[in-house]
């Protein structure tokens, strides 16, 4: 952001009554007085800082999300996404409530960005033998992947565009300081159905006096080189980015290409925040 320089100086000079004091002279002629470089103001709200981590902060809090509101391009976008993936038929449909615009920090943005030129530098020094493996050096292999999660505030409800401080807020905690690292890896899905069966039926029900709810996170995911078995590969080795998931659990299981583990949280960046109930 652009420092706001002020500018004070008096065209008229006054006459000092004599024994006074001597005024300080605040103008752009005067070497010995800096002008004011340090003012930082908020674009959304006003409130002015004198340092640009402060501002960044603030706006991370306070100004993280902004609501697409029906009949917005992007509203449309996100919901048809959202509800392409919703199986039909038996399954009752959904009924979204809001749909947030995430507005991540310029550091969760560049650690993402940062991830994905390491992916692809990578698979360019490895030669891109595989196929599979040529979207890496274009893009890092990215993926548009969905996460349900759960949060207990009332998450750009009327507008408001800020992030609560509780503890046990996932989605707030999510959208402030990234994904959290996790020994199995970061589960993200393909479509909204699985992602939205992630999270137990009754988990509304069971914690509704904390306020529990859930909400979809629409995420850009850089995948990387994909490994085809979860059970073989180890994410400290290097070899691979990500895995396809397993369901069931036991010799039987089956891979499961809807499911995608993803081992660094710095590859998931949630870019839209989906409040419903189903």
């Amino acid at each position: 952001m652009v420092p706001l320089e002020i500018h004070l100086s008096d065209p008229t000079p006054r006459q000092k009554p004599a024994g006074s004091c001597q005024e300080s002279d605040i103008s752009a002629d005067n070497p010995f007085f800096p002008l004011r470089n340090d003012i930082f103001p908020c674009t959304a709200c006003g409130e002015i800082f004198n340092k640009p981590p402060l501002l960044e902060q603030h706006q991370a809090i306070k100004h993280a999300v902004t609501e697409l509101v029906d009949g917005d391009s992007g509203n449309n976008i996100v919901r048809i996404i959202f509800q392409t993936g919703w199986i039909s038929g038996n399954e009752k449909s959904p009924e979204i409530h809001r749909i947030l615009k995430i507005h991540n920090s310029s550091k969760i943005l560049s650690r993402f960005e940062e991830y994905r030129e390491v992916v692809k530098v990578k698979a360019a020094r490895n030669g891109a033998v595989r196929k599979r493996d040529e979207r890496c050096i274009a893009d890092g292999n990215e993926l548009l992947r969905f996460s349900c999660s759960t949060f207990m505030c009332d998450l750009g409800l009327n507008g408001d565009s800020s992030l609560c401080s509780q503890q046990y807020c996932t989605v707030c905690g999510i959208i402030k300081s990234g994904f959290s690292p996790k020994m199995d890896g970061i589960s993200t899905l393909s479509t909204s159905w699985r992602a939205h069966g992630s999270i137990p039926e009754d988990i509304e029900e069971e914690f509704k006096f904390m306020n529990v709810k859930r909400a979809m996170l629409v995420c850009r995911v850089v995948a990387g080189i994909v490994g085809c078995e979860s059970d073989d590969v180890d994410k400290e080795d290097g070899g691979f980015d990500s895995v396809v998931g397993r369901s069931g659990s036991g010799a039987h299981s089956r891979v499961d290409e809807e499911e995608l583990l993803v081992f660094n949280p710095r590859a998931v960046l949630p870019c839209f925040v989906i409040v419903y109930t189903a």
